[in-house]
């Protein structure tokens, strides 16, 4: 009876070492979970409050930074740009300027080969051109008071000179301008110059008579001779000439008005071929029987011819 009552009681024994084993593992258990494990294990999981949040303080400068770099970015972007427009500006304005040159440049030098091409041309023109300037002579003179230009008048008859013949010579010389300088500004009108005002259009004596045989005698000058009034042919051509015309003022009384011009070319026979200051597009045929002197004379009495000559 007594050994059967043992083995309940040593059941029973091991029964409660059982629960006391049960007992210490729970303690411990209890034991290692502590605020500093806790921490721990919250610091390794990124759940602990100042790491949550550092993360949202460090996230918001990050953000903050990221706007500056971009506000930077767009600002040197921006004077970056306004440096190539500069730039550019500058380069469209050194083109234009450098391209405005060359143009006006090749202009000049097509003006320059018109104007040698027309000088070329003109020479064709001169014989037409001297003809009409001797026709132009050839008319009457009106009836007009003594004077003494009257009296240089030559006695031989003025051939007429018909208007359409006139006419013609004018419309071929405006057929070759327009052919061989079509871009020149050329006025081919009939028109009368100031300068020509009242000026009685006086004859012109042939250098050889065309109804018999040549004059003979050695005693006066030929007709056909222009008097250079002491100058050389060499020293004519860029001299300054002064001519009187007749003219006509506000009262209707006739005084002698000075021109002053320069002669751009001379011909022993007809005379010389003058440029007036106030008419530079033309010149004028200036013979004996014009009344002129050398040198500039704007105003005063007239010089006395002889103290010109030689």
């Amino acid at each position: 009876w007594r050994e059967a009552r043992r083995v309940p009681r040593g059941r029973t024994c091991a029964t409660m070492a059982t629960r006391a084993t049960r007992g210490a593992t729970s303690t411990a258990t209890s034991a290692a979970t502590t605020p500093l494990e806790r921490e721990l294990e919250q610091a390794k999981g990124g759940t602990h409050p100042r790491i949550v949040a550092e993360e949202k303080r460090l996230t918001q400068q990050k953000t903050g930074l990221q706007a500056k770099a971009d506000q930077m970015r767009k600002y040197r972007l921006s004077i970056v740009e306004a440096q190539f427009e500069s730039e550019r500006r500058a380069a469209e304005e050194v083109f234009a300027r450098d391209k405005g040159i060359v143009q006006n440049r090749l202009i000049e030098e097509c003006i320059d080969r018109q104007k040698r091409h027309s000088k070329v041309d003109k020479s064709e023109q001169s014989a037409v051109t001297r003809k009409m300037r001797q026709l132009r002579g050839e008319v009457p003179p009106p009836a007009k008071g003594a004077s003494k230009r009257d009296a240089k008048t030559g006695s031989t008859p003025a051939i007429p000179l018909r208007q359409g013949e006139v006419e013609e010579d004018f419309e071929t010389m405006s057929g070759d301008v327009a052919k061989y300088a079509p871009n020149l500004d050329i006025d081919l009108e009939l028109e009368v110059a100031p300068n020509k005002r009242l000026r009685p259009v006086e004859s012109v004596r042939p250098s050889v008579r065309l109804d018999g045989p040549p004059p003979t005698g050695t005693g006066k000058r030929k007709r056909g001779d222009f008097d250079f009034k002491g100058k050389s042919r060499a020293e004519v051509s860029g001299a300054r000439i002064t001519v009187w015309y007749e003219e006509e003022d506000k009262n209707n009384r006739k005084m002698d008005v000075p021109y002053i011009g320069i002669v751009k070319s001379c011909d022993p026979r007809e005379g010389l071929y003058v440029q007036f200051e106030s008419y530079e597009d033309q010149e004028m045929l200036i013979t004996n029987e014009d009344d002129w002197r050398w040198g500039s004379h704007s105003g005063g009495r007239k010089p006395p011819e002889r103290t010109f000559q030689r």
